[in-house]
């Protein structure tokens, strides 16, 4: 006679499987995207971050979509195309390549999207402009579209290192105006006013004519702190661009609407 089955085994087995299959993406040192933000629908959010991102993407570089184009043969029986869906069935292998990929940070409303683009801050601040310049509402979800430039533990020390590079590449020529904005989600331990601070005397002594200007300066760095993650950036134009929230860069003028986050 055949040994009873283990329900309770059976169980952790299966639970543990669909754990593993369900594991999401998490922010770690090095990630480079976007930050999305929503107040409504997140599954939402993140669909319309993805359409957008990819149109623009395609229009922007299109000698990647021509690389993936290149890559299909013509020529595929029924055969070729059951071997290429079974080499495709491990997700995470895919996503490895992936141009966009939704990421958890732990906070509700709060999606990032790595990107293996060099420079996601190019392609937010055109879908940006554009908005602002035709007065499109092209999301309803997605809020706010914020490009990051780099991810980080959110201590000073990991922040003032892995901000070097950045600081010199947007002020080492002529002078600037310059602000910090700082925002914190799900975070209590970082010192703001010292982290500020920290990264304002380095500012400076690059180019000691560097002022602060906190109404409206040339350039913002931008320090979004999740948890125990700093999502970092150095923005121009990011309160023209109205901090990125796409929503608002439709709105016209004469639009009595009331201004989201």
């Amino acid at each position: 006679m055949s040994e009873p089955v283990n329900k309770k085994s059976k169980t952790y087995h299966n639970n543990k499987w669909k754990h593993h299959q369900t594991k999401k993406h998490s922010l770690e040192n090095g990630l480079k995207g976007f930050l999305c933000t929503s107040n409504f629908s997140e599954k939402g959010c993140v669909r319309e971050a993805y359409n957008l991102l990819n149109t623009y993407a395609d229009q922007l570089y299109p000698q990647e979509l021509n690389a993936e184009i290149d890559k299909k043969t013509p020529a595929k029986d029924i055969t070729d195309e059951l071997n290429e869906e079974i080499q495709n069935v491990n997700t995470e292998a895919k996503s490895i390549n992936r141009r966009f990929q939704a990421t958890d940070t732990g906070a509700k409303n709060c999606v990032f999207i790595k990107t293996t683009l060099n420079d996601p801050t190019e392609l937010a601040t055109t879908i940006a402009n554009e908005i602002f310049e035709t007065k499109e509402q092209k999301t309803k979800d997605l809020l706010r579209l914020v490009p990051i430039q780099f991810v980080c533990k959110a201590t000073i020390a990991s922040v003032t290192a892995n901000i070097v590079p950045l600081l010199e590449k947007y002020f080492k020529a002529e002078k600037k105006t310059f602000g910090i904005v700082f925002n914190r989600r799900f975070n209590n331990s970082v010192d703001k006013d010292g982290l500020i601070a920290e990264i304002a005397k380095m500012v400076v002594a690059i180019n000691a004519e560097h002022k602060v200007d906190l109404k409206n300066p040339n350039i913002v760095i931008l320090l979004e702190v999740i948890k125990s993650w700093c999502l970092i950036s150095i923005l121009p134009d990011y309160y023209k661009l109205k901090k990125y929230n796409l929503l608002e860069l439709s709105i016209k003028k004469d639009d009595n609407i009331p201004q989201t986050e």
